[in-house]
């Protein structure tokens, strides 16, 4: 059987997200000066460090609440409870930031693209819901997937940032 040392394998996240955290802020320092940005560019600079630096300091949330000598349950629980409003937070930052976009400089956007994130946030925030309220199982699990999937769709933007600019 495979086993896991949870506190390991969060800490090991950590320096991944931290390594593309890392990448997306020299990417920006390359892009330009704020200023020169397109909306469009701005609005994918934000999402793309949005997401990764929550991965870094998401991942840490269970050690700095095992610190306060928190139960167990009640750490995952907790750590759950940030997660989900925070991935709740990043639907709302994607859509505002879609919103306000003119419809020229939306339509540079795709649209599933834009789609599949919000879906995917949004349904991994209900299960992160479901798991702080002992609905879904192991919390743990849970927590560990909320992660990949903000790191995940961190690595798609770049990837699109990189690869998927319309020509100036």
């Amino acid at each position: 059987m495979f086993v896991i040392d949870i506190a390991s394998a969060l800490l090991t996240f950590a320096q991944v997200a931290i390594g593309l955290a890392g990448f997306s802020a020299i990417l920006v320092a390359l892009s330009g000066k704020p200023h020169q940005w397109t909306a469009v560019d701005a609005f994918r600079i934000r999402n793309i460090l949005a997401f990764s630096f929550q991965s870094v300091f998401l991942s840490l949330i269970p050690f700095v609440l095992t610190f306060f000598s928190l139960p167990g349950p009640t750490v995952w629980q907790v750590s759950l409870l940030i997660l989900s409003t925070t991935t709740l937070g990043d639907v709302l930052l994607t859509l505002s930031g879609v919103y306000r976009l003119s419809s020229a400089e939306r339509a540079v956007l795709n649209v599933m693209v834009v789609f599949s994130v919000v879906a995917l946030l949004c349904t991994t925030a209900a299960f992160e819901l479901l798991a702080a309220f002992g609905i879904a199982r192991p919390a743990s699990g849970v927590y560990f997937l909320g992660l990949v999937v903000l790191l995940g769709i961190s690595t798609v933007l770049v990837a699109r940032f990189l690869f998927a600019r319309p020509a100036d």
